[in-house]
């Protein structure tokens, strides 16, 4: 039988080598000038920023940048962006970048189109609704990894009280999704590990969430397939183009799975290391995810079971294939693209976990609730301290 579900991803994707070609168009459809969001001024060195700018020009439509976020984008830098936009006149967001670039554009989107300052809307009782007045947004991706350009979330750090929840609604996807392979080709080993293994565990956390459907499944089953094909070429070769662009299909496939599926117990854990120790999120998911596959596979065996034999590319089980195989082959693509480090290595103490763990429980709860085994905070704390 299949089960019932829902599916909706209102997203345009546009794919492919040299797509940045298409921004200017996509972007004239829905508004007149842009802001051009990007995490610090690399982009603008390496003349990406001006590519855009004059892509955009070209097709009519005006553009500043912003560039003062952070990796882990922080609400203060989020209203001083939307202050920046509103300034100068913007009407459509455009994340250049990751994550944490699309991410930020969501917040401006969200700050400027309510006229409010970000924090109102991500945790507390009082906690502001995400409406339509929220700004266009437009996601053009420089990594493989995060999936923010194919999801209605983003996450954001209030550097005071060390917490880094995500929201989102419907108003937050973005209208246009841009994936081209070839502003991939310069992202560094480490950051091309990084996200590579973000999209990784997006595909496993909504292949085993309780929330996951036919169609999400068949979306992370591929994706992971090609994680396993091409995340260790990538990693060894930025200039193999086959590779680079396995793995932008395969985060897109990720980051559609999640805006559905969404993330279980690893991303929740990740979210509030992140906050606590500003940690990179991907190296933070590498050495926790084969511990939350350990804890939480009891609750789904049969998913758990084919994520190692999608990661060697096979499609036959036998029935022999046991659950801790697919964590260790999930452990042997972390050696192999040097993120086998734990989160000690990563400044996080062991004075840390306690508050790490209450933060899940606080401001992550959903994670918890979609993982097959819903695990406590004394479960969580365990999984932290096995993480070290």
């Amino acid at each position: 039988m299949i089960k019932d579900f829902s599916f909706y991803i209102p997203v345009k994707l546009v794919f492919g080598e040299g797509k940045l070609a298409a921004a200017g168009d996509e972007v004239k459809a829905i508004g007149k000038k842009a802001l051009i969001v990007t995490t610090g001024e690399l982009f603008k060195k390496t003349g990406l920023v001006d590519r855009l700018a004059k892509v955009l020009a070209a097709a009519g439509v005006a553009s500043a940048e912003y560039s003062d976020v952070s990796p882990n984008p922080l609400h203060t830098e989020i209203d001083a962006g939307a202050a920046f936009a509103k300034k100068n006149g913007c009407d459509v967001m455009i994340g250049l970048g990751g994550g944490s670039a699309i991410d930020a554009a969501k917040g401006m989107a969200i700050a400027l189109g309510h006229d409010r300052p970000i924090w109102d809307f991500c945790m507390g009782p009082n906690q502001a609704s995400i409406s339509s007045k929220t700004l266009p947004i437009v996601a053009i991706t420089t990594t493989s990894g995060t999936g923010s350009e194919g999801t209605q979330w983003a996450v954001i750090t209030n550097k005071a009280t060390l917490e880094k929840p995500g929201i989102g609604s419907d108003y937050t996807f973005a209208r246009v999704a841009i994936v081209d392979p070839e502003l991939m080709v310069s992202m560094p080993p480490k950051v091309t590990a990084s996200t590579g293994f973000d999209a990784l565990a997006h595909s496993i956390e909504a292949y085993t969430s309780t929330l996951a459907t036919p169609i999400t499944d068949m979306y992370c089953e591929e994706a992971i397939r090609l994680i396993g094909k091409y995340l260790r070429r990538a990693v060894k070769d930025g200039k193999d183009r086959e590779a680079r662009n396995g793995m932008a299909f395969a985060n897109t496939l990720g980051g559609f799975s999640i805006a559905v599926g969404i993330v279980t117990v690893c991303h929740g854990l990740a979210h509030s290391v992140g906050g606590v120790a500003n940690t990179t999120h991907g190296e933070s998911l590498a050495a926790m995810t084969p511990q939350t596959m350990r804890f939480s596979m009891a609750g789904n065996p049969d998913k758990f079971k084919n994520i190692g034999m999608f990661l060697r590319d096979e499609y036959v089980n036998l029935g022999q294939e046991r659950l801790e195989d697919s964590v260790r082959e999930v452990e042997r693509l972390i050696a192999d693209v040097g993120l086998d480090n734990g989160l000690s290595k990563q400044g996080v103490k062991e004075g840390d976990i306690e508050r790490i763990a209450d933060g899940v429980v606080r401001y992550m709860g959903g994670s918890i609730e979609i993982d097959p085994m819903n695990p406590t905070k004394k479960d969580l704390v365990e999984i932290l301290r096995k993480s070290m």
